[in-house]
């Protein structure tokens, strides 16, 4: 009898374990979207199809590339801190990555990828994807396309994250001054 208790006391253990992983990752976004500090980040356009990923808006960034301030050069699809500020315009801008999390200011998390002769690291941020209502996504996909195609003279398309201790959720997915959800509502 007391054995099948320490079964059972190790099953309880091992089960809230497995449930506090998830659970902390969701507390981390949501507190991200509550007091992380927001940027907005310019799009450009991507091939807007994939079959496999479900719906959800697929998103690229345009700017990808930084000055590299580490001692070595970067390894490929490492991680590395995108040091973040702020253009005159009011978007955000990447000042710097390096391979270690600054101890000051707002910063990203992000991969790494290939280094050139300049010193300058491409990287990837780990959102590009902005979810929404199954039913909306693919209108919503299609406004965001047209307004963000390369020979569009004013394209204003972007992102608005939330950034909180190196981590990125996106708030919300802007068409000029409108939401997505506002810039698919039909009169």
């Amino acid at each position: 009898m007391k054995s099948s208790r320490i079964i059972l006391a190790l099953f309880i253990v091992v089960a809230l374990l497995q449930l506090a992983v998830p659970v902390s990752q969701l507390w981390r976004y949501e507190q991200t979207l509550r007091t992380g500090k927001p940027y907005k980040f310019r799009t450009r356009p991507v091939d807007p199809y994939d079959a496999f990923r479900g719906r959800f808006v697929a998103l690229a960034f345009e700017e990808h590339e930084a000055p590299w301030e580490g001692k070595t050069t970067p390894v490929h699809d490492t991680t590395g801190y995108a040091v973040l500020g702020k253009d005159a315009n009011g978007f955000a801008q990447v000042l710097r990555v390096t391979p270690v999390a600054p101890e000051g200011g707002d910063y990203l998390r992000v991969k790494t990828g290939y280094c050139g002769a300049s010193n300058r690291v491409s990287y990837t941020y780990s959102f590009d994807r902005f979810y929404m209502e199954e039913r909306k996504a693919p209108e919503a996909e299609r406004v965001y396309r047209e307004n963000n195609r390369w020979n569009t003279t004013n394209r204003n398309t972007y992102a608005v994250v939330r950034v909180r201790g190196g981590v990125g959720v996106i708030e919300n997915l802007f068409v000029g001054d409108k939401s997505i959800n506002e810039a698919i509502r039909r009169p």
